[in-house]
């Protein structure tokens, strides 16, 4: 096993015991899960989600440990977390949590494929969007995050005896943040409907996806109903913003997208 990946300087993370790379070493599992997904593997073994042309040189993967310096950077960027649903300043334990869950996820992933269950994907670990660049180490880009919404969530549309067994009757949430670098360049959008069209839908078994954004948050919602999100009008509500962030109080919305058969 790879010797985990520790920052210089960093105190003991309750991620410390994890590798920095998540990676598959078996070829026959490799192959049955490249010929039944989208998923694609690096020469090392680290599982991925490729983005269509013309962002081809753009990927999604789980989350490493030396994601952790270039999270904490985005996250508590102003710039980025003003209107995102996260605490300003962010610390590093919750990165370091989040990594966690995030190879939770892919561990149980990959058990459920070596055991030859390939539906559904109880959700997507592949949520860390990467730049490949020709020299030096792949960029950090931002987060893509789709996932079971919490248990309090209400479903909007209606159930169909139509649809497969297997598919999801339950509210996933989908979220996106990125460095400011790559904004307002399309890489966002072309994650959110590969996902949308790769994941979501043919492997999770998405029927209903819900998308919070803050109304003043013109770009958010603009992407969101790029991609089919609708918004619901009694999903209104207000968000108290942190002192930090400036304060105040501001509108939020719920954008639902509806799986269309």
């Amino acid at each position: 096993m790879a010797t985990p990946y520790v920052p210089e300087s960093a105190p003991l993370s309750p991620a410390a015991h994890l590798p920095d790379l998540y990676t598959i070493e078996s070829p026959e599992l490799r192959a049955a899960v490249s010929t039944r997904t989208p998923i694609r593997f690096t020469e090392a073994g680290e599982p991925y989600l490729p983005l269509p042309a013309p962002y081809e040189n753009f990927y999604l993967s789980p989350m490493r440990q030396s994601d952790l310096p270039g999270d904490m950077a985005m996250m508590n960027d102003i710039r980025v977390v003003l209107r995102v649903y996260a605490p300003f300043p962010n610390p590093l334990i919750n990165a370091q949590r989040h990594l966690v869950r995030q190879r939770a996820l892919v561990t149980a992933l990959f058990a459920s494929y070596a055991s030859g269950t390939f539906l559904p994907a109880a959700s997507s670990p592949f949520d860390v969007l990467r730049e490949r660049r020709s020299f030096g180490p792949d960029a950090y880009v931002g987060q893509v995050t789709i996932g079971p919404e919490s248990p309090d969530a209400r479903r909007v549309s209606p159930i169909s005896d139509k649809w497969e067994a297997w598919r999801s009757t339950g509210v996933l949430g989908i979220g996106a943040a990125l460095n400011v670098a790559y904004h307002r360049k399309g890489v966002a959008s072309a994650a959110v409907r590969m996902l949308l069209d790769e994941w979501a839908v043919p492997q999770m078994g998405a029927t209903e996806i819900h998308a919070r954004a803050h109304v003043a948050n013109v770009a958010s919602v603009k992407l969101w109903e790029k991609h089919g999100f609708v918004e619901e009008p009694g999903m209104r509500g207000v968000v108290n913003v942190s002192e930090a962030k400036g304060g105040g109080v501001e509108k939020e919305c719920v954008l639902v997208w509806r799986f269309k058969e």
